[in-house]
């Protein structure tokens, strides 16, 4: 009786995924057919955006090019005429400064090719690390090139692919036992972006010892690094900007304090719910909770666990824009790799969603708009709740670990 009982019980296991996987694929398809329609009309405008001369569009990486002549003149990093707020490290300045040697447009220009190779080339290498087929390795890869956070970091300027490059780099370390090489991996991703500090307890819960060592180290070194060659000045700066931080309830903060503050503080993007401005600490105490929960989920260890970490993260920050999406490129391979081709095609899907959702409802101040402007923070919470879940005990296959 009990061999028919476990029979049974895995019969309606493999029925339950079955629908389960029914209705993703289902889910997946549409949301692919709205955002394909809607490429038809903004495509056009999304790549212009990368081709524009006019570095009005390139706002962030305006601002590092201008900080990055600063400090090759010798001027203030953080006031440097640029119409953004440098949000980086001095460290990222010292890094990038060589491009301040350039025109504005031509190191832009370089910036994004290389941001591209890095992008192709962690991408191949997670696809090869995870012996991933050749057909899925297309698909995936080829719709996160094409996926609408990267179309707009590229088009902005940003810094995202050379943080996922980092946490990649991380990852794979990891997987082969290099728990050292990973730890300044991982230490130099939170040097260069300190709201993801919070991805360092990936090793700390699990144990991993050498590593969180590692990664302390390596981005207290980062950090000395832009404390010396900036000046003390600069990074007492920076503390500075960070502390004045906050929620931002614009639309493309997706985090949840930025979505409580949307939803319960008056501000000039839409209609607010109530005003209720303790909300937002309400966001944060969830935040935490997720994120707490999430370090509880992965230490046990487990492929997915540094992506859920991630997205984890992102969800307690004061600033989570939708491009951050890009740091988690990576783990959607993973998902194809290990036989969850449906909630990869839905994530897929949803990063496939133009910037320019916003502009269906952006000239309606209505409760119903704020809530569809909200779908930032839906989208980063489907990645964390399918990280989340496929987290489980490790299974790292030796011979993929030593090709």
């Amino acid at each position: 009786m009990s061999g028919c009982e476990s029979v049974l019980s895995t019969g309606r296991l493999e029925v339950r995924g079955g629908l389960r996987d029914a209705v993703l694929y289902t889910v997946a398809f549409w949301v692919f057919a709205g955002a394909l329609w809607m490429d038809v009309w903004f495509l056009g405008g999304v790549l212009d955006r990368i081709s524009t001369e006019s570095m009005n569009v390139h706002v962030d990486f305006d601002s590092f090019w201008r900080s990055a002549r600063a400090l090759l003149g010798g001027g203030d990093i953080y006031d440097a005429g640029a119409r953004l707020v440098n949000l980086n490290p001095p460290v990222w300045t010292v890094l990038i400064s060589p491009l301040g040697l350039l025109e504005a447009l031509d190191a832009y220009r370089l910036f994004v090719l290389l941001s591209v190779l890095g992008v192709i080339g962690y991408l191949a290498w997670t696809a090869e690390e995870l012996r991933l087929r050749s057909a899925w390795a297309v698909v995936g890869s080829g719709l996160l090139l094409l996926s609408s956070p990267l179309l707009s970091t590229l088009a902005l300027g940003q810094v995202y692919p050379v943080l996922t490059l980092g946490l990649v780099a991380a990852w794979i370390s990891d997987r082969r036992d290099d728990q050292r090489l990973s730890g300044v991996a991982l230490g130099l991703v939170v040097a260069l972006k300190p709201s993801l500090a919070p991805v360092l307890l990936w090793p700390l819960v699990r144990r991993r010892w050498d590593s969180f060592s590692a990664a302390c180290v390596s981005g207290l070194a980062a950090s000395l690094l832009g404390f010396v060659v900036a000046g003390p000045s600069a990074t007492l700066r920076y503390v500075g900007i960070l502390s004045e931080g906050s929620a931002n309830p614009y639309w493309d903060n997706a985090s949840i304090p930025a979505a409580m503050a949307r939803f319960f503080t008056e501000h000039p993007y839409g209609q607010n719910l109530f005003t209720l401005p303790w909300m937002v600490y309400v966001g944060y105490a969830l935040g935490i909770g997720v994120l707490v929960l999430t370090a509880v989920r992965v230490r046990d260890g487990g492929e997915a666990g540094l992506w859920a970490l991630v997205a984890a993260s992102l969800l307690v920050s004061p600033i989570a824009w939708h491009n951050y999406l890009v740091l988690l490129g990576p783990g959607i391979l993973l998902l194809l790799a290990r036989g969850r081709g449906a909630p990869a095609l839905l994530l897929l899907a949803l990063q496939a969603i133009p910037a320019q959702w916003v502009l269906l409802w952006n000239d309606e101040r209505t409760i119903p708009a704020t809530f569809a402007l909200t779908l930032y923070l839906y989208v980063l919470l489907a990645h964390w709740a399918v990280f989340f879940f496929a987290v489980g005990p490790a299974n790292v296959d030796p011979g993929a670990a030593k090709a």
